[in-house]
């Protein structure tokens, strides 16, 4: 408990760490370059196909060659649009930045060019910060030229931190710019030019939950999208039947324009800003962005194979955990490359880190816990080892753990000698022993308790072992013991006849573990034929004393009765009595020490009225008055009348006995309490010379008498307060003998108070 308490502790220590490094890494985007790196390699095997409805009028090295560098005069673009309005395309989106005013005479022609086509879509741009403590600036086209457009749309590529784009925003704004009390949201220009094309928002656009959900771009191999030279369109080199019904993107693609932007793309090039423009218009019309998780979720999926492997340190052997590891290693891998053929990015970085981490964590702490337990085992191990005879072998040097794993081994040897000594022991001890576990099952059995089972009693049912090994007419109350094993008994064993008329005596004690829990129970057969022999002839003596020798002096006194009271005959008749006095005192201590309290409920002051009328006669022979006077208002006890009435009677006849003649004898009953428990105390006092001052301390001991004051007719052996004190003691009671200063002696009775009959337990 102690090992799998701290291991328990040291799961929860990893788990906690782990998941929390795993989410921290999530949120902080912490693993973006392996990532990036992992999204790059799986996207390569999924390229979609370019849309050919989508051209691209590039201004290219050939375009710069034949009109001059770049930028070049306003008149130039307002021949591409007059053409272009010609051709009648879809929708045009002109990626190529007018933001600052130029000639009026070049921006009012380029406006009236751009005033006939329909489905023009212009560039703006964000300056970010911006100025005045704005978040950002809005750069839009010309006014001239916003006029005669469409629509405007943002441009702003979104660059990973390394400096890819891999992204896209369909919108931006809505958050830190407001224009007449409403917050600004500007659709990407490519958004734009699809609503252009076919009425209305895309399905991407429609999902998204804010403009700051950002979607991965699904590029097609480089130079997919048909591209044609701007020299060319304005040369008239291009037929206009060519351009009609297309989806015209002109922007530059020069190097030396500066428009060009790494990509995902497994070349490691470059891709001029239009053909990033071409590839996200291809998203928007396919609907074929790559959505990544969101961060809750990333989180969760990336601790789903964590879990897994935290789990399973409890339920695996190492050798199927580094199996299972590399397995989820797998299939993280699998999973976000078949995610992402579904159009949805999940980043395994974490989860690789977090399985990573855990193992070799988990084993260094499983390790140093399962050490520190060995340690700790071993010495308290060496400290408690029982000196029996086995042989240590020497540990030669090594590390610690091999060293404890040798003095491990040791001790498993050990264990095993000591089990073998414990075996052999318990199995050649001189009586029936077995063991039963908490099924109930015998678990082990020494040879006497196996002698006559052919066929084993090992796993044998306790009903049916006992069957085999108890006579019938004590089986019930053998079973009756084993069910009382929880209460507390004034006896630990039950005696019982064996099917061999042999007689047992049967003790049953609890198997517990270290930390004291139930393990199962001994069962130990003690052979006490001869002890019960002895018993019964016992019994056959206490037969005789109260039978066979009290009938031959009851017959004495009844011949007496009535013959003259001739010296002789008083003599007869005292040694008589004494014969029976000492015979009921013997058989009524044997009896007491032999037999088990059975008790009932006594009106004590009844009992103790009767003890004294039945010596009335002698009293009255002597002169002694003897009176009872009752003050427990009714008191009961819980005791067995015959024994009490037996004891009552010894002390009245004892106070008869040394009192002088024509004296009084007071008996005084009333209730008392002590130490919050009531008791009926009975008190009898003579007018006698008392109790000798070096028979104080002995008076109660068997055959301690003194009747050198006896003035009775008979005199005593001392067995009487000896049946007296042990009457009173098996009743829970106390009795005192003392002397009174105006003389005699004074016995003091204390017996416990019976309880309310609603108190009783049931």
């Amino acid at each position: 408990m102690k090992l799998r308490r701290r291991l328990g502790i040291e799961w929860a220590g990893v788990a906690l760490i782990g998941s929390l490094i795993v989410a921290a890494l999530i949120y902080w985007n912490s693993l973006s370059g392996v990532d990036n790196l992992l999204y790059d390699r799986l996207s390569e095997y999924d390229r979609p196909e370019a849309s050919e409805d989508i051209l691209i009028i590039a201004v290219d090295e050939d375009s710069l060659t034949a009109f001059g560098k770049w930028p070049w005069s306003r008149d130039r673009h307002a021949d591409l649009f007059t053409i272009l309005a010609d051709a009648k395309p879809k929708a045009i989106a002109f990626d190529i930045l007018l933001s600052e005013p130029g000639y009026s005479e070049e921006d009012n022609n380029l406006a009236e060019a751009a005033a006939q086509i329909d489905n023009l879509f212009l560039p703006l741009h964000f300056v970010i910060p911006g100025s005045n403590g704005a978040d950002f600036d809005v750069k839009e086209p010309i006014a001239p030229l916003k006029r005669a457009a469409n629509d405007i749309g943002h441009v702003n590529l979104l660059f990973d931190r390394d400096g890819v784009v891999r992204r896209t925003s369909l919108c931006f704004g809505g958050i830190a710019t407001e224009m007449d009390g409403e917050k600004m949201i500007w659709p990407h220009l490519m958004e734009q030019v699809y609503r252009g094309a076919n009425g209305g928002n895309s399905a991407a656009f429609d999902r998204l939950d804010s403009c700051q959900q950002s979607l991965l771009i699904p590029y097609a191999n480089r130079g997919s999208f048909s591209q044609i030279s701007y020299t060319s369109v304005v040369n008239g080199e291009i037929p206009a039947a060519f351009l009609s019904d297309k989806i015209i993107l002109v922007g530059a693609s020069a190097q030396g324009l500066g428009d060009q932007h790494p990509v995902p793309l497994g070349d490691g090039g470059t891709m001029a800003g239009v053909e990033i423009m071409a590839n996200m218009l291809g998203g928007i019309m396919a609907d074929n962005f790559i959505m990544p998780v969101s961060v809750g979720t990333q989180i969760i999926f990336s601790l789903i194979p964590t879990w897994i492997l935290l789990i399973g340190f409890w339920r695996w052997r190492p050798r199927t955990t580094i199996f299972v590891s590399f397995g989820l290693v797998a299939v993280i891998l699998a999973s976000s490359a078949l995610l992402l053929s579904w159009k949805i990015w999940f980043a395994p970085g974490a989860a690789l880190v977090g399985l990573a981490l855990v193992y070799p964590v988990w084993g260094w702490r499983r390790l140093q816990a399962t050490s520190d337990f060995m340690d700790d085992e071993l010495k308290n191990y060496r400290s408690e080892t029982l000196d029996i005879p086995v042989l240590q072998t020497s540990l030669g040097p090594v590390d610690l753990v091999t060293e404890q794993a040798e003095e491990l081994a040791h001790a498993i040897k050990h264990m095993r000698d000591l089990r073998r000594f414990i075996s052999d022991a318990l199995t050649n001890l001189p009586d029936p022993m077995f063991i039963t576990g908490l099924d109930s099952k015998v678990k082990f059995v020494n040879k006497l308790a196996q002698t006559g089972f052919e066929d084993g009693a090992q796993d044998l049912a306790l009903d049916d072992m006992l069957a085999r090994f108890v006579a019938p007419e004590d089986l019930n109350e053998v079973k009756d013991y084993l069910a009382l094993d929880k209460q507390l008994r004034e006896h630990d064993y039950i005696d019982f006849s064996s099917l061999s008329e042999q007689v047992f005596a049967m003790r049953r004690a609890r198997v517990l573990s270290n930390e004291g829990e139930l393990r199962g129970h001994i069962h130990y057969l003690a052979d006490i034929t001869e002890v019960a022999n002895a018993a019964q002839e016992r019994e056959e003596v206490l037969q005789l004393l109260s039978h066979d020798m009290r009938s031959p002096q009851a017959a004495i006194l009844a011949l007496l009765d009535g013959e003259d009271a001739t010296d002789s005959n008083k003599r007869i008749e005292r040694h008589a009595r004494r014969t029976l006095a000492l015979a009921d005192n013997f058989v009524g201590l044997a009896r007491i020490k032999s037999s088990e309290f059975s008790g009932e409920d006594i009106l004590l002051s009844d009992l103790v009225i009767e003890a004294n009328d039945s010596l009335w006669p002698l009293a009255k022979q002597r002169g002694i008055k003897s009176t009872v006077d009752d003050q427990s208002d009714g008191a009961f006890i819980i005791g067995e009348p015959s024994s009490l009435y037996r004891s009552f009677v010894n002390l009245i006849d004892n106070a008869v006995k040394y009192s002088p003649d024509n004296s009084k004898i007071a008996i005084l009953l009333r209730n008392i309490s002590l130490d919050q428990q009531l008791f009926v105390s009975v008190v009898i006092t003579d007018q006698g010379n008392g109790i000798a001052e070096d028979m104080l301390d002995h008076l109660f001991e068997r055959f301690a008498s003194n009747d050198a004051d006896s003035k009775g007719a008979v005199k005593g052996a001392g067995l009487g307060l000896n049946f007296v004190a042990a009457v009173i003691e098996r009743h829970g009671g106390t009795i005192r003998a003392e002397n009174v200063r105006d003389g005699g002696a004074q016995f003091t009775i204390l017996l416990p108070l019976a309880p309310e009959p609603e108190e009783i337990d049931l």
